[in-house]
């Protein structure tokens, strides 16, 4: 946990779930955490950092992953984002350009912070060559997914759409309401078909797209060199390091969470052509010869690559998530990029309208995830979800989600659960509402459930969302 003061409340109100918080002393960014969710709160403020004054408390909260050993020297950070200082000036975002330059060095965010390197499942020891025209037949078992739960026939049915996709030669968008597991059975699908056929893929990375990606992130750009000059040279983006890496040819799966967050022409447009199957030349030269991606197809599968070619493996699958509420994204897919694309939906499961119903249900996950839940809990908890899903046309939250409330309010007295299960809802559901016409009906039917704290949650609306129901004060 963190916090800070209510001057800097306009940076805090913009810090999300799944952003990093960077811990900066003396020229070296020490420490990173995952930022778990925020609030609100003076008195938790107040009551953790005592010594900051009855008239300037810690009041804007921060909740963290444990931290991170990062050891970064600040002057990297500054130099990509265009900074002439080395020091912090205050609790500030670092701005598009140090972000994309962090994302051209190490991949991603993530990959930074957890270890420098692109998120991979590389198999140890020397690297095989590969054969880049093999596409081998796919048949992804069921109990690959053993530890994600789908009542009935739900992951059947997902197996076999993925599997069919997959001997299609189609790459895969799994769309379906938030916390349904989406990324998960892409995680899961990668990993599996990495050890069941290493002589055709080296391992697989995952990514999680932005609103700023555009084909500096995908394909690569220029970046200066690290010998601090005025040069500039080539560095691939996430796919093209999905190819080739240290010169040697790649196959990496790629998992791209997100998608619907970035604009899928400026971040994907380079990549249309070539997932149709043609070559694509960049306006991008390395050692004076232009960069071009070749599809393996279209080789003679003889040679290694040049320094400036990239081939990609006729094996090579994408597999992306998207929110399927966010139908403006998809929309902006041109055809020619649709069609080289399967996509399978995830649905979240549907919360009864019986209170025992829709409280079984709630426990039923609880025992796949481990978690003690009384049935008073299971029973709020269940409204909670059965509100949230039915509220508003196509807007639901999948069971991920339920799992975080549940995790904040399993332990908590039921003296003490209205205000800890108005904060989960806080932490969790609000930030799926954020952007969504009509959302302050949801905020109202959550108000007006008789297990949580009511007008709490409507100043909870009004900060997180701003919605002013009627009658709020």
């Amino acid at each position: 946990m963190w916090g800070t003061k209510k001057t800097v409340s306009g940076t805090w109100k913009n810090i999300e779930p799944g952003d990093f918080l960077f811990f900066y002393r003396g020229g070296t960014y020490e420490q990173a955490s995952l930022v778990l969710g925020t609030e609100e709160n003076e008195q938790l403020g107040r009551d953790i950092w005592p010594n900051h004054g009855d008239d300037d408390p810690w009041v804007c909260i921060i909740y963290l992953d444990e931290p991170v050993e990062l050891n970064l020297d600040s002057s990297i950070v500054h130099d990509l984002a265009g900074h002439d200082i080395n020091y912090v000036m205050g609790f500030s975002p670092l701005n598009e350009m140090g972000i994309g330059g962090l994302r051209g060095r190490y991949g991603s965010i993530e990959d930074l912070v957890l270890g420098g390197e692109p998120v991979t499942t590389a198999k140890t020891g020397p690297e095989p060559d590969i054969d880049i025209r093999a596409d081998p037949e796919y048949d992804v078992p069921e109990d690959v997914f053993d530890d994600l739960y789908y009542p009935g026939e739900q992951l059947s049915d997902i197996v076999e759409q993925l599997n069919a996709a997959l001997n299609a030669g189609k790459h895969v968008v799994f769309t379906g309401p938030p916390g349904t597991g989406k990324t998960e059975i892409a995680r899961l699908a990668c990993e599996y078909l990495v050890d069941e056929h290493g002589e055709v893929f080296t391992g697989s990375q995952i990514t999680t797209a932005t609103a700023d990606w555009s084909t500096f992130e995908t394909v690569g750009g220029y970046m200066p060199e690290e010998d601090g000059g005025d040069r500039l040279s080539f560095e691939p983006g996430q796919v093209l390091r999905c190819f080739k890496r240290d010169g040697r040819q790649r196959n990496d799966l790629l998992v791209v969470d997100e998608m619907n967050r970035a604009d899928i022409d400026k971040a994907f447009g380079q990549l249309f052509t070539l997932l149709s199957g043609q070559s694509v030349q960049l306006p991008f030269k390395r050692d004076g010869t232009e960069i071009s991606i070749t599809p393996a197809t279209v080789t003679d599968g003889g040679s290694a690559p040049g320094t400036n070619e990239y081939v990609m493996p006729e094996s090579w699958r994408l597999l992306a998530t998207m929110n399927s509420y966010d139908k403006t994204s998809l929309y902006e897919m041109s055809y020619a990029f649709m069609r080289r694309f399967s996509f399978i939906h995830v649905d979240a499961p549907t919360v009864p309208d019986d209170e025992a119903g829709a409280a079984e249900l709630v426990q039923s996950y609880a025992r796949v995830w481990d978690l003690e839940v009384d049935d008073d809990t299971a029973r709020s908890v269940a409204k909670v979800w059965h509100v949230a899903n039915n509220t508003i046309e196509d807007r639901k939250i999948g069971p991920a989600i339920v799992e975080d409330i549940l995790a904040q309010v399993a332990e908590v007295s039921s003296e003490h659960r209205p205000r800890t299960l108005t904060h989960a809802i806080a932490n969790h559901v609000f930030p799926q509402l954020e952007g969504v016409p009509r959302r302050e009906r949801v905020v109202e039917a959550l108000s007006g459930l008789d297990e949580v704290d009511s007008a709490r949650l409507e100043r909870l609306g009004r900060d997180v969302l701003q919605v002013t129901l009627d009658g709020a004060s």
